[in-house]
Order: C-alpha cells, then sequence, then structure tokens
C-alpha cells in the first residue's frame, strides 16, 4: 500500500518535471505573473482574458531566463492570445494527447515567477461544449498547460465567468499559433466559445477598454455599508489618454459597478467589455478616499 501510494507519487513528480520547460511566467504587472505555454521557438501562448493590453511583455522561461516578448495576435473568441518572443529559445515539443474522459486525472503545471513549475492533480469534472476541471487555478496559474497521465498536453487551463476552470484545447491552441499567425480560430470539441460580434476580426480582433490595470482588493469593513459590497477592483495603472484618464480616474480608486453590474467577481469586468461595449458610454461607481463616486466613460476599442 504505502510502496504503491510512493510510486504513484513519483510518478506524479516525474511528469510536472517533464513538462516544466513547456511553461514561463509572463509578468503583467509589478509582482504579478500568468503562464504561457511554450508553443514554438519564438511564440508563447496564454489566455487572452488574463493578458492585459501591452505593446511589450518580460517573459521568464523554465530555465530561468528573462526573454524579452511583443503583443502578437490575440482571439477573444477562443480566449487566447499570442506572444512573440524577440529572441527565439528552443521550444520543448508538445505532444497532444487525446480527448480525456470525464474522471480522467490531469496535471496542471504553471509557472512561478521564476519561472520553475508549479503543479495542481485534479481531474476532468464534465465534458460538454466546455471540458471542466476540477482544480483550482490561482492567477498566475491562468495559461498553465494540462496534461494527462501519460504526460501529453491536452491543452491550457482557463477561468470561467462562474469562477469554473475550462480546458482550452490543444486543437484550438494550434489554430492561432500557425507560423503565419493567420490561421481562423475555430471551436472544437471540448471548447465552445462565446462568437464574437462583427466589431471583433479574428487577429485584428477587440474588446471594449478602459485602460487600466486592476487588482481585486476587499473593501475595508468601516466602508461595506457604504460601498454596498466587500470587494473591487482598484486601479493600479492608468493608460495616458485612455476612457479612464479622460473621465477622471485616478490610481488606488477602487471600481464597484459598471453599469450597476458589481465588479467583486474575478472576471466581471472582462465579461462585461465585449466587444458590443465599444462607443457607448457607462456607469462608473467607484470608491475614493472614503467616499462613493459615480462618472462616466466612453468605452474605447482595445489596442492592438
Amino acid at each position: 500500500m504505502i510502496q504503491g501510494i510512493a510510486d504513484f507519487s513519483a510518478a506524479i513528480a516525474n511528469l510536472v518535471a517533464n513538462a516544466a520547460s513547456l511553461v514561463g511566467a509572463v509578468r503583467i504587472g509589478p509582482n504579478r505573473h500568468i503562464t504561457g505555454l511554450h508553443w514554438r521557438n519564438d511564440t508563447i501562448m496564454t489566455v487572452d482574458q488574463a493578458l492585459p493590453a501591452q505593446d511589450s511583455y518580460s517573459v521568464i522561461l523554465a530555465s530561468g531566463s528573462l526573454v524579452a516578448g511583443r503583443s502578437g495576435p490575440r482571439d477573444p473568441a477562443s480566449n487566447l492570445a499570442l506572444v512573440r518572443l524577440e529572441v527565439p529559445v528552443n521550444a520543448p515539443r508538445v505532444m497532444p494527447g487525446p480527448e480525456a474522459p470525464v474522471g480522467a486525472i490531469v496535471l496542471l503545471v504553471a509557472a512561478s515567477p521564476d519561472g520553475s513549475p508549479t503543479a495542481r492533480l485534479g481531474m476532468v469534472h464534465a465534458r460538454g461544449n466546455t471540458l471542466l476541471l476540477d482544480l483550482a487555478c490561482a492567477e498566475p496559474e491562468t495559461g498553465g498547460v494540462v496534461i494527462d497521465a501519460s504526460g501529453r498536453v491536452l491543452g491550457m487551463a482557463a477561468p470561467t465567468a462562474t469562477g469554473q476552470i475550462a480546458l482550452i484545447p490543444h486543437a484550438t491552441i494550434s489554430r492561432l499559433a500557425e507560423p503565419n499567425g493567420s490561421a481562423a480560430v475555430a471551436p472544437s470539441a471540448g471548447y465552445a466559445p462565446a462568437q464574437p460580434s462583427p466589431a471583433a476580426q479574428i487577429n485584428g480582433a477587440r474588446r471594449g477598454w478602459l485602460g487600466v490595470a486592476l487588482q481585486p482588493i476587499t473593501v475595508p469593513e468601516p466602508l461595506v455599508p457604504r460601498a454596498g459590497q466587500t470587494s473591487g477592483r482598484m486601479v493600479v495603472n492608468i493608460t495616458h489618454g485612455g476612457p479612464a484618464d479622460e473621465a477622471g480616474l485616478r490610481v488606488g480608486d477602487v471600481l464597484l459597478a459598471l453599469n450597476g453590474q458589481s465588479t467583486s467577481g474575478s472576471h466581471t469586468a472582462r465579461a462585461f467589455l465585449g466587444a458590443d461595449r465599444i462607443g457607448t458610454q457607462i456607469e462608473v461607481k467607484l470608491l475614493r478616499d472614503g467616499s462613493v463616486l459615480t462618472t462616466f466613460l466612453t468605452v474605447a476599442s482595445q489596442p492592438a
């Protein structure tokens, strides 16, 4: 019995070690990162909903190497974003696995801030239009590679609007990650993304954009009755000339709601800012210096 557990533990550790070179840490802010899949020598694939729109990124690979990257094609329809490495680095071979049945054991391998691996053990929870995984996924693990018990790549982990973890399959990733970056991304079995509006085109895909970087924050207890909620999203950076800047938002403001929809959920702001919001004026409820304020801004198109 004990030997069997020891063998199982060793097998899991070996799978993680073999998958470690597949992932890297994509820095998205001070002391913040998400995980990217090192797909090709010059290509990192990650999750669109988690990657702020920036001209450039820093990527820390499993070797510990720090490599500069630039923004590549994005496809909100399949929730994928591509980062091009300025200096190509030999990528490991990505071995795709077959569709996993419900109950199959899976491993989520992600990157820590220094590029070394982290791991979570789970299983396939449900299969339908979207394959759901029974495991946790903190922000740094978003974009982590999901492998099966044979070490083959099933896809990447992406949080859903309801807080569950969905799998973006290998086949879907492959369609966006063609060398010329021009392949259209179509839904594949196990993942059914929302259809983009006409305003969002593949590889020129745009979402609504506020021009802010946000991080979760707990509303101080004395201010909860005034705010009407226990958490929100604090503004940690504002793009000069962007919608938030033009509307007078400040670093340190806490966004509470957009058009009356609370921003307390982990992905509610992203879900709200679909392409159909571009060009529309929205009401922003925020907390500033202990007071609840309301202002308005016009949603812009996410920069390329």
